[in-house]
Formats: structure tokens, C-alpha cells, sequence
């Protein structure tokens, strides 16, 4: 019996806009079904309707990239590693993100907005998943968004479980003579008090900031953990300033770090 994943290899589907692109495909997807993990040439062309000769010039380019290896033994191609890196990597941000956001939902029974954040480059965090209550007040943020490390509850819970040459190296990108950005008044722009705030942090597992990086906003920001131990998200909730002193803070706090927990109990099988 033919293969399932062999019929939709082969099935017609609207023209291709890039015939090309779409045999590629073809040739990867094949390689990566079971029983022509190491398939011939004649193999793949059968396999997946290609004639020969344009089957080779897409495997040689392929194999020049690394992406397919050829034997030269058994005259067998395979896939290179390449690709490995490139599906685990998918694997890794879409899993882990999707089961994290999934816990965001919940949290927003009280009445605030909660966000996720990853780190993207050395010394930016951006928002990788948003929930809102159904609230007419929402939250201006999206994902995609960035902001670097050191702003604000996320930035401040982010640099606090860094390791002090990362701390350092991200300090060294975000500082400008001797001083972090000043976004307001009450913003922290020196390393000497940023650096105070961190030993509170680690030790309640919750960073904060009263208008600190926007006017009018509060936010409170938990670490997520991967398996070994380093933060890999940061998980955070938006409140306008006038309202603290009308919310139960602490009891948000509260919840903000058990879903943190769960979070990082949960994705430790992910990364």
C-alpha cells in the first residue's frame, strides 16, 4: 500500500507560483518520511513525480548547502544536519511559547493584562504572546514589539537572573556615558541602583516598577526557567498607577508566580 504521506507528496494542487520552491519541498518532505530517510536518485524522482535530471540539479544545490548529504558509497541522500538545527529550533519556539501563552487567559480573571517576553537579541526582550481582559482600556503593546533589557519590571527581572558577564555585556550595549535611558522621572538609570534592586528580586521571584518605563503604568514581571536552570521567558502584567492602591496587588503577585512556576514546570520538557 502506498505511503499516506506519499499521496500527498504527489498530489495535484493548484499550479505552484515558484515550481521550483515547490519540487524542493517535495524532495525535503520526502527525505524526512519514513523508509527514504537514505533514498537514490531514481528513488526520489519516482517517489515524488520529478523527472531525474531536475531532481539532481535541486539535490546538488541542496547538498552544497548542506541541507541534503550525499553518500558517496551507497549513492543515497539524506538530510544534513542543517536542517535538524533548523526543525528543532522551530520546535523550540513554537511549543514552548504556545503552552506558556496558554496560561495567560486565567490570569486575566483579574482584571489585568499579562504578557510574555523573550529575549531576541543580547540586550532586547520582545513581546511574544499578549492577553487582555474584555476591558474597553487595552493595551497598547503587540507582539513583535521590543524594548531593551533593563526597562522597566520585564527588563529588571530579565537582568536579574543573568549571569554576570551576560549582566555586563548587556549593560555595556545599553549604557550611554555611565548611564541607562531615562524614560521618566522615576526611571533607574544607573547601575548602582539597579544593581540594589536585584538581591529583592531573586528572593521574592517578582520584579516591579511604578512608571519607571511609560506614565501612568505599573507592571510586575516573574522569571520562567528553561531545563537548565536559565530564563527563557518573562512574564509580565500591565496596571494603571492610579489603580494600584485599588487592586489587591499582592494577591496578583501571588498568582503571577505560581503561573510562573507551572509555566517553567511545564516547558522544561521543551527546552
Amino acid at each position: 500500500m502506498e505511503d499516506r504521506n506519499l499521496k500527498t507528496l504527489k498530489k495535484e494542487s493548484k499550479p505552484s507560483q515558484v515550481p521550483a520552491l515547490d519540487s524542493t519541498i517535495k524532495i525535503l518532505e520526502l527525505l524526512a518520511t519514513q523508509g527514504y530517510q537514505h533514498a537514490k536518485l531514481t528513488k526520489i524522482s519516482e517517489a515524488t513525480d520529478i523527472n531525474v535530471s531536475t531532481c539532481l540539479r535541486i539535490l546538488r544545490t541542496l547538498e552544497e548547502k548542506s541541507y541534503v548529504t550525499f553518500s558517496s558509497n551507497s549513492k543515497e541522500y539524506s538530510l544534513g544536519t542543517p536542517l535538524i538545527a533548523l526543525g528543532n529550533r522551530a520546535r523550540e519556539v513554537n511549543d514552548y511559547i504556545e503552552v506558556a501563552s496558554a496560561y495567560l487567559k486565567d490570569l486575566t480573571k483579574t482584571g489585568s493584562s499579562f504578557v510574555l517576553v523573550k529575549r531576541v537579541r543580547n540586550s532586547r526582550l520582545m513581546y511574544v504572546a499578549k492577553e487582555e481582559p474584555d476591558l474597553k482600556v487595552r493595551l497598547t503593546v503587540s507582539a513583535g514589539d521590543s524594548f531593551p533589557i533593563t526597562a522597566g519590571a520585564l527588563g529588571k527581572c530579565f537582568y536579574a537572573y543573568l549571569d554576570e558577564e551576560d549582566a555586563q555585556n548587556v549593560l555595556d550595549e545599553v549604557m550611554s556615558d555611565d548611564h541607562l535611558t531615562r524614560y521618566t522621572e522615576k526611571s533607574v538609570t544607573t547601575k548602582q541602583d539597579l544593581d540594589k534592586q536585584i538581591p529583592k528580586i531573586r528572593e521574592e521571584g517578582i520584579a516591579e516598577s511604578h512608571e519607571e518605563y511609560s506614565l501612568g503604568i505599573s507592571a510586575y514581571a516573574c522569571p520562567i526557567f528553561d531545563s537548565k536552570g536559565k530564563i527563557i521567558l518573562g512574564l509580565g502584567t500591565y496596571i494603571p498607577t492610579s489603580l494600584i492602591n485599588q487592586i489587591k496587588t499582592e494577591d496578583i503577585k501571588e498568582m503571577m508566580k505560581t503561573a510562573a512556576a507551572e509555566i517553567t514546570e511545564a516547558i522544561n520538557t521543551l527546552v
